[in-house]
């Protein structure tokens, strides 16, 4: 028996942890038709496209036939802006001029990892897309129209997952968010209630108890709030009775910006 466990103790056990990045790609194809026509429209003036969405956002793409500043006159610029202000993206995005036959040309330009975060600036550009010269010339302005296709990647998160020695995978836990996101959020499931300055609020009595002495003895002892559905709370505001449920069920402070 001695031997067998000092067997066990001696093994070179090894675990390997790998992060799995989870995103969404889609593309939206422009077709500007009477490129001639724009000339003329002005340093610093788009013409658009119509919304799109990929990833759960919407995207529109704006070129700038002479530029988007008198710097970049000689250039066609372009640039993809995400709508909203409040939510913060990381996107990957690829502009790129199709071929008459609709396959990929050499002019394209990618970005790097973008996040947006300035709700002032929501967007991602190439000012000089393409010189103006070179592509009226070229062969991707035929009939006098062009198409820009947009390939936009928008990371959704990065999960990590750690294989134990014995092939098990484990991911990180997430069981506080869950509790207070799914059961203390939504209410599912809630055997109590709570009225705090007119403000209700539902929770478990066995979680309330598991992390409490003073719930376990109000709620399964021999105090009178045993015997009902609905404890009204004095002597605390609503937001601070709040925080604390939300502690009780995560292990942590809710965000009060």
């Amino acid at each position: 028996m001695g031997s067998s466990a000092q067997a066990i103790n001696c093994q070179n056990l090894e675990t390997t942890s790998t992060l799995q990045t989870e995103t969404i790609t889609g593309s939206h194809l422009f077709k500007i038709n009477g490129y001639s026509l724009t000339k003329g429209i002005g340093i610093g003036k788009t013409i658009n496209s119509s919304p799109f969405i990929v990833g759960g956002y919407s995207w529109i793409i704006e070129v700038f036939p002479e530029g988007v500043t008198g710097e970049y006159k000689n250039f066609i610029s372009i640039r993809v802006r995400v709508e909203g202000k409040d939510t913060e993206v990381k996107a990957l995005i690829t502009f790129t001029i199709l071929q008459q036959n609709g396959t990929p040309s050499n002019l394209s330009v990618t970005s790097p990892v973008w996040t947006i975060t300035n709700p002032a600036f929501r967007c991602w550009s190439s000012w000089e897309f393409a010189k103006r010269t070179e592509f009226e010339a070229s062969e991707h302005l035929k009939d006098d129209s062009f198409t820009v296709k947009c390939i936009i990647t928008v990371i959704i998160r990065t999960k990590l997952e750690v294989t134990h020695p014995y092939g098990v995978i484990i991911s990180p836990s997430n069981l506080s968010q869950n509790l207070a996101n799914y059961l203390l959020e939504s209410g599912e499931g809630a055997d109590v209630t709570f009225v705090v300055t007119g403000e209700i609020f539902k929770a478990h009595r066995c979680v309330l108890a598991a992390r409490s002495d003073v719930f376990n003895a109000e709620l399964f002892g021999c105090m009178k709030e045993k015997l009902t559905d609905t404890i009204t709370v004095e002597d605390i505001e609503a937001p601070v009775f709040k925080s604390m449920l939300y502690f009780i069920y995560s292990d942590s402070l809710p965000n009060l910006r």
